[in-house]
């Protein structure tokens, strides 16, 4: 009762699955394009910079490299603060409205870092027990959160170590920093796929209230940053919509550290 109710007599679909394939009205397709065309401009750019770091490192300038860390740490922050802002701006409008998507559970496999891994790990679990569907998504949004402010912690304090030259071992704190990438890429595909299922139960008069909610909370980019963006957003090819099945560019491993191979997460896992 409390599902149809909060949605308003709009047909939910079976599953995250329907709801991935599902048709959007213009309206809704062009701000769900907008909002997720933003984040994975600057997933790119973020991208990009850690590449050309793992460069410098192996031909052997660890100046730049170093440089090159410390604006990595600004770019990861700033996607992250994004991440967050979607999440909370998916938060506060189902919380004042009502409107509640399909959801899935996060899985631990997706995920590298140890603390991501035990926060999916409690989501999934939690997943078993028969929650409504307000519970379930605001316990996911709650997850995606913890993990996301945990990688922009540690992304800062790694990569502030690499720049400052004080890393005890800059081999192990520079595959870290790959670690949090990530993890913060599994992060950004499975706010994409919540985000796809929430379009698909919002009411087009509920648009323009998100479309505010998404301006007010999501941080804005600084002057400086703009900038550093500029400099970068030649070496990114025409952004296009990677789905959430797509895996995470493959970048140079750093020397004697070989990438463990994992997966991102797929509409065919969220069922």
């Amino acid at each position: 009762m409390e599902d149809a109710i909060a949605n308003r007599g709009l047909r939910r679909t079976a599953s995250v699955q329907e709801d991935w394939v599902a048709w959007l009205p213009e309206e809704k397709d062009r701000l769900f394009d907008a909002t997720l065309s933003e984040l994975e401009i600057s997933y790119g750019i973020l991208s990009v910079t850690l590449n050309d770091a793992f460069n410098l490192c192996r031909q052997g300038k660890l100046a730049p490299a170093r440089e090159q860390a410390r604006m990595f740490a600004e770019l990861f922050d700033r996607l992250a603060g994004r991440l967050r802002g979607t999440l909370r701006s998916l938060y506060e409008h189902s919380r004042q409205f009502g409107t509640f998507p399909n959801t899935a559970p996060l899985r631990p496999r997706f995920f590298r870092s140890e603390r991501a891994q035990q926060v999916a790990r409690a989501n999934n679990l939690l997943a078993l027990i028969r929650f409504r569907a307000r519970t379930r998504f605001f316990r996911k949004l709650g997850a995606l959160e913890e993990i996301v402010a945990g990688l922009q912690r540690e992304a800062r304090e790694t990569a502030r170590d690499i720049a400052e030259g004080i890393a005890v071992s800059w081999r192990k704190q520079w595959t870290r920093l790959e670690v949090l990438d990530y993890d913060l890429n599994t992060s950004l595909r499975e706010t994409t796929i919540v985000l796809k299922s929430f379009f698909c139960v919002l009411p087009i008069e509920e648009l323009p209230a998100f479309r505010q909610t998404v301006v007010s909370l999501t941080p804005k980019p600084s002057l400086n940053q703009n900038r550093r963006s500029a400099q970068i957003i030649a070496k990114v090819e025409p952004a296009c919509r990677k789905t959430a099945a797509q895996a995470t560019p493959e970048r140079p491993a750093l020397p004697q550290t070989p990438r463990r191979s994992r997966e991102h997460p797929t509409l065919m896992d969220n069922k």
